[in-house]
């Protein structure tokens, strides 16, 4: 064991043996190093190790806490794993995806607060590419994309280690909108897809309205149900699968990485479309960007749809898709659908990558999501029921949450007449599994203050009426 793994049980120790409870603050590099007699790089080693295990986390500013661990984060997964088709459209309207709260609802649709987007930066690019437009804003774009950006885009990921060729991508209005696209190319109406469950609520709503029906895949902390996901396609009982690999919507796990390999290789061997919605993919809170089973994928049978909007600026609306071996169906579609995407924001994104704006926004913001998610947690574990369990992402912008036998419809419209916008666990499901769950977005800084509201009155008032129920 080296000296700086050492070190970090000894605090692992402390944190087990609760000589350092949840929240306490750790002694800054250089005070540790000074205490320990050690190098600053073996102090910010032992740190490393522990923040990627989750024992500590950091608080831009502020220094090195212990996280809070004393929550469960198995959730139950879905009764029923039939492969019977049901039809979201029966489910759909009833449960009100579309919260009708107003005025300030930061816990409600899963958002970054503008704080933390790089406003100036974006603001000073696309003055800079709209004083030089010329051509471009009057003449209709490429329907495949503009050249610049899926150059930049291909670098961008190329620097992650996930390369691709820039004539292999498709420039959309959003990620929502390359999903669509990708199951109008490779399905019709009626037609069957696999999804996760819980699923996002926002994808059983197209698939509502692009009249498919679904087979739900459970999907755990372990991971996603490869067995029945194989019987699905060996049985030929779906046309293709619309499947979140990283980050998921909204339990916030990341597939391990050989459950990715088995997406791909289940693809190619039953030569089964499989449509992989990655809008989370960025938002991991370590250093190390997982990758997506698009990576894995030699025969082009998954089709990656990512975007802009989680990690930059939804109002935008700019996606994108590697369509693989799908690709003419489309480019097709989107072509006789859209006609292309705004050309100036396509230019601004293009420039905003290159200059390496995009890049450091994402270094800077994923040590303060991190913070923000174990704030929310520590706040959620000390005012909710000992019974409540907690989930503990390593990434994207949601918190799931299960309070045993609480109706959280009923919480969910209780919250709305306060203002307090949630998404009840009914959303995520055609199955009644999910009905003493519900999502929150850790978006917000849990202190921010917007009209005289926050988060974390919100969080306090919610968790009042959980308890009262």
């Amino acid at each position: 064991m080296t000296l700086y793994e050492t070190l970090a049980q000894t605090f692992i120790d402390d944190i087990i043996s609760e000589r350092l409870p949840t929240g306490s603050r750790l002694p800054a590099l250089r005070k540790l190093a000074k205490q320990q007699s050690i190098s600053l790089t073996t102090a910010g080693k032992a740190y490393a190790y522990l923040e990627d295990r989750g024992w500590i986390y950091a608080r831009p500013q502020a220094g090195y806490f212990v996280a809070n661990r004393s929550k469960k984060t198995a959730f139950p997964a879905l009764s029923n794993q039939s492969l019977v088709p049901r039809d979201p459209s029966l489910f759909a309207p009833q449960q009100g995806y579309d919260a009708a709260v107003t005025g300030f609802a930061p816990l409600g649709t899963s958002l970054l607060a503008p704080e933390l987007l790089p406003e100036t930066d974006l603001t000073r690019t696309i003055k800079r590419v709209t004083q030089r437009a010329s051509q471009s804003m009057f003449s209709y774009p490429e329907s495949q994309g503009a050249a610049s950006l899926r150059d930049a885009l291909s670098e961008h990921f190329r620097s992650q280690h996930f390369a691709f060729n820039p004539e292999e991508l498709v420039i959309t209005n959003s990620c929502l909108e390359s999903v669509r696209i990708a199951l109008e190319s490779v399905s019709k109406p009626n037609d069957t897809i696999a999804v996760c469950s819980p699923c996002f609520s926002g994808l059983l709503d197209l698939l509502s309205t692009l009249q498919r029906q679904i087979i739900e895949i459970p999907v755990t902390h372990e991971g996603i149900d490869l067995s029945l996901l194989e019987a699905c396609f060996a049985e030929q009982k779906v046309s293709a699968a619309l499947l979140s690999t990283t980050h998921i919507n909204p339990l916030g796990i990341t597939l391990p990485t050989e459950q990715k390999q088995a997406i791909a290789k289940l693809a190619a061997q039953y030569q089964m479309p499989v449509i992989e919605d990655d809008v989370y993919f960025e938002l991991g809170h370590d250093k190390a960007q997982p990758l997506p089973a698009k990576y894995w994928d030699k025969e082009g049978y998954i089709l990656w749809c990512s975007s802009i909007s989680k990690t930059l600026a939804p109002g935008l609306r700019l996606g994108w898709c590697l369509p693989g071996r799908y690709f003419d169906r489309f480019y097709q579609q989107h072509h006789s659908t859209s006609m292309g995407v705004n050309s100036l924001v396509q230019d601004c994104i293009a420039e905003f990558l290159l200059c390496g704006d995009y890049r450091r926004h994402l270094n800077a913001l994923r040590p303060i999501l991190q913070s923000q998610m174990h704030q929310y947690r520590q706040f959620l574990a000390e005012h909710l029921p000992d019974s409540a369990q907690i989930s503990a992402p390593q990434g994207g912008l949601v918190l799931w949450l299960r309070v045993p036998n609480l109706d959280t419809n009923a919480l969910a419209e209780q919250a709305s007449q306060q203002g307090i916008d949630i998404r009840r666990g009914s959303c995520f499901s055609t199955h009644p599994d999910y009905n003493d769950c519900f999502r929150i977005n850790c978006g917000w800084p849990l202190h921010y203050v917007q009209a005289g509201n926050s988060p974390i009155l919100q969080l306090r008032t919610l968790c009042s009426l959980i308890s009262e129920r």
